[in-house]
């Protein structure tokens, strides 16, 4: 029963970073860099938001077990 209700935080916890992930996908390209004029802002923003999707992906599926 504390295992479930353990494995129940942990989804709760990644469903709501990736969750906040895509809201900033969307809300930091159309309010924040819209008055960078160059490119190199939206390249090292995407270049981020890769890296720690990537990385959240990675630990996420490091437990998958068959």
């Amino acid at each position: 029963m504390v295992e479930n209700k353990h494995k129940q935080k942990h989804i709760r916890g990644w469903t709501l970073f990736f969750l906040a992930l895509v809201i900033l996908g969307y809300v930091v390209p159309f309010t924040l860099l819209t008055s960078v004029a160059k490119v190199y802002g939206a390249f090292l923003f995407w270049a981020a938001f890769a890296i720690v999707a990537v990385i959240a992906v990675g630990i996420l599926t490091a437990g998958w077990r068959d």
